[in-house]
């Protein structure tokens, strides 16, 4: 008798970690949040072009740290959200601007457009862009240091711009 509950109690015991979603245990998932400013210089002429970039210095080994894994677990890193608004003149808006462009680039790693919005509607001082969630950016986000570029087209001349993009990753790691 004694062996049979023992039997019934293992069985149930293996039955119940078989059936458990053992990656609720082993997975990491977070967002990672960045923010920078991309200060742009007047462009007097309409056309396509750079507007500004940034260069950011990646805190995402210290954000795996904080969440129980590292940049070796690191198993994918996709686009969330980005959104770009005028830092410093609340009255500023977009209107001129036809289309903007998010590019991401790394050493090593061609660069990526990351996000786009076209048209961009006029009267908007901030500005929430259409995602390429496609893209594993895992490469360029791990690297030491990575490039955020804002490309477009504008229909007539700009002045001097101070553009704040918030941009959210969705972070997939395995635990340590």
């Amino acid at each position: 008798m004694n062996n049979t509950i023992k039997f019934f109690s293992a069985a149930v015991l293996a039955l119940s970690l078989s059936s458990c979603d053992l990656e609720k245990f082993t997975a990491v998932n977070f967002d990672y949040k960045t923010e920078t400013v991309v200060q742009t210089n007047a462009l007097p002429v309409s056309g396509t072009q750079v507007f500004g970039e940034s260069v950011i210095t990646s805190t995402l080994k210290d954000e795996l740290e904080k969440n129980n894994t590292s940049i070796d677990l690191l198993d994918e890193l996709k686009l969330k959200s980005i959104v770009i608004s005028h830092e410093s003149d609340s009255t500023a808006n977009f209107d001129n601007i036809d289309n903007i462009e998010f590019w991401l680039a790394a050493d090593g790693n061609p660069e990526v457009l990351i996000a786009s919005k076209n048209p961009v509607a006029d009267g908007q001082n901030s500005i929430t862009l259409d995602v390429n969630n496609s893209e594993n950016l895992v490469n360029y986000i791990k690297a030491t240091t990575f490039t955020y570029r804002i490309k477009g087209t504008n229909s007539a001349p700009l002045p001097a711009m101070s553009l704040k993009a918030n941009v959210v990753f969705a972070v997939k790691a395995s635990a340590k």
